[in-house]
């Protein structure tokens, strides 16, 4: 028995697959076409859970498309059925932006949106709709079992009220603990959320059970937070061997920082800590260019997309060993880039 997760090559957005033998779980659906050629490439006709970690278009699509997607599965597998987790408070978002902007052909559209999905959600029998906030074994089948870590439906409200614009610090983070095997995907956690979650590592007894992972999504595309050092101290705390990271090559913010391959590359050359490997899908700036040149980019990107790792899938197995398969010959595009810091060769200066 195996469980395989695949980061697929979206570009600066996240849209991750989770497959056991018993359960497909879905995290985040950036670039929704390039996720449902997947789906229909590998025959998929089931999925159990969607989680989406917050709003931001790289991560959710909109409503309307989203609508379009749902309904487009239950025309093509209609005896299914699946469990959808909306970012908070995203159909009162979208109630709002209607009756601000009645009689538009967008608001038209939304509006139509909002009903189907509304009937869905009455009729309650192929598609499920439950909040995301934190709670004991979310998802569980057999050996796989998702846990969402944060946020609190406490720390959404209020930080919402406060602070509607940083949404990445209400991002969900989840667990998935598959046998001895576990992956933690942290969604664009940054701000007082990352403070938060590193507290709830550091004092929860309710979160005991979570220790070192095997794997982590890295955060916000290789960002780098304000408070950098929490994002050190959760990473040396989960000692992951692995860490993935979803980013895109045309991105106009500077990902990947250097900050953070720095972070990665001492991890790696610490001899008391497990990481062997981090890994890209798409080629970044800061891998061709010395950090003379990147600085004169500014946060632009490269000119056109390429793909590094691609489509990256570990395949584990219930007794927490696992390997990595990538879409590209990977050890051979890196040999081409003069700074990869996949292979310690960054300028991060």
């Amino acid at each position: 028995m195996t469980c395989q997760i695949t980061f697929l090559p979206v570009g600066n957005a996240d849209s991750i697959v989770i497959q056991s033998n018993e359960s497909l779980v879905i995290i985040d659906l950036g670039k929704l076409e390039i996720l449902e050629d997947w789906l229909e490439k590998h025959k998929v006709t089931k999925i159990n859970k969607i989680y989406v970690t917050h709003a931001h278009s790289d991560h959710f699509p909109d409503l309307i498309k989203l609508a379009t997607f749902l309904g487009n599965w239950l025309e093509t597998n209609p005896s299914t059925t699946l469990t959808l987790c909306l970012p908070y408070l995203e159909i009162q978002r979208a109630r709002n932006n209607v009756i601000v902007n009645r009689g538009s052909f967008r608001a038209r559209l939304l509006e139509d949106a909002l009903n189907r999905i509304i009937k869905w959600d009455d009729q309650n029998e192929y598609i499920q709709f439950t909040p995301l906030v934190s709670q004991k074994e979310d998802y569980i089948d057999n050996f796989f079992r998702v846990d969402v870590l944060h946020p609190t439906q406490v720390y959404i409200e209020n930080h919402l009220a406060t602070t509607k614009s940083k949404l990445n610090e209400v991002s969900a983070v989840l667990l998935l603990t598959y046998g001895c095997f576990s992956a933690l995907f942290l969604a664009d956690i940054e701000g007082t959320g990352l403070t938060k979650l590193l507290e709830k590592y550091n004092r929860s007894k309710a979160f005991d059970f979570i220790q070192k992972v095997n794997l982590v999504k890295i955060p916000h595309h290789g960002a780098w937070p304000k408070n950098g050092e929490d994002l050190k101290t959760l990473l040396e705390f989960i000692d992951p061997e692995i860490a993935v990271l979803s980013v895109g090559s045309q991105n106009n913010y500077g990902h990947v920082k250097p900050e953070l391959f720095n972070a990665l590359s001492n991890l790696k050359n610490d001899s008391s800590k497990r990481l062997s490997q981090f890994i890209c899908t798409e080629v970044t700036r800061t891998c061709k260019s010395s950090a003379s040149d990147c600085s004169a980019m500014k946060n632009k990107g490269l000119s056109s997309t390429e793909k590094c790792a691609g489509e990256i899938t570990i395949i584990a197995e219930e007794f927490g060993k696992w390997k990595l398969k990538t879409e590209t010959k990977h050890s051979d595009v890196v040999k081409k880039f003069n700074y990869a810091a996949c292979t310690e060769r960054a300028n991060l200066i």
